[in-house]
């Protein structure tokens, strides 16, 4: 008996990784969780603000950047941008003046202006900090929780002959007020650090969001 071999035919899906959450509070809450910065993270945030923008009771919003390492600088510049009208959103400064960039926001909040509070702990990083400080220096913000990471650099990745790469820093990040984010973060302008070893985002031991819901609701 001779075994015959089976021939499948795969089709590779297009996996959309879903860095989003969101969910009304109580009742007029909007709370948007971003858990990295992929490319189609502003999408995703777009589409829940629409949603939620249809509750009437909406008042006000809470962005959770906690324990969020970053991701594409485009996506950042993007989500800032959906809460302001105007300003600076971040620069880049090199060694060489010709390649230093400034990034700016356009007319139009995607949620009219309504109270926006951050969540930020040691976990936030990069895009999240270039995020989070900017709302902060607008004054658009209050940032709530514990100090970011602070990593504020742009590597450049060269590769070499022998297959490897070198990983160079090419420019460091700096938030509208001047400051640099690299090693120093983002501090919240309410600092609340997490209680307890029970501590778990988004449930009843999570004292940084319970904070923010009555900050709100007082």
């Amino acid at each position: 008996m001779k075994k015959k071999a089976l021939i499948f035919n795969i089709v590779r899906e297009i996996i959309e990784i879903q860095s989003v959450k969101s969910d009304l509070l109580d009742g007029n809450i909007g709370y948007i969780r971003l858990t990295s910065f992929n490319e189609n993270s502003s999408e995703q945030i777009k589409d829940k603000i629409k949603s939620l923008e249809k509750n009437q009771n909406i008042n006000s919003y809470i962005l959770d950047l906690r324990n969020n390492p970053g991701g594409l600088l485009s996506q950042a510049i993007k989500i800032s941008d959906f809460f302001l009208d105007n300003g600076e959103i971040v620069s880049t400064k090199s060694r060489k003046v010709s390649e230093n960039r400034k990034w700016f926001a356009k007319k139009g909040d995607l949620t009219n202006g309504k109270t926006l509070l951050v969540l930020i702990n040691y976990g936030s990083a990069s895009a999240s900090e270039i995020v989070a400080g900017a709302l902060k220096d607008h004054k658009r913000a209050i940032i709530i929780g514990e100090n970011s990471y602070g990593k504020g650099s742009v590597q450049s990745i060269i590769p070499l002959r022998n297959k490897g790469a070198i990983r160079l820093t090419i420019a460091k990040y700096y938030l509208p007020s001047g400051k640099s984010i690299s090693e120093v973060g983002v501090s919240p302008d309410i600092e609340i650090d997490e209680e307890g070893k029970e501590f778990r985002i988004k449930s009843e031991t999570d004292n940084q969001l319970n904070y923010a819901i009555k900050l709100l609701n007082g």
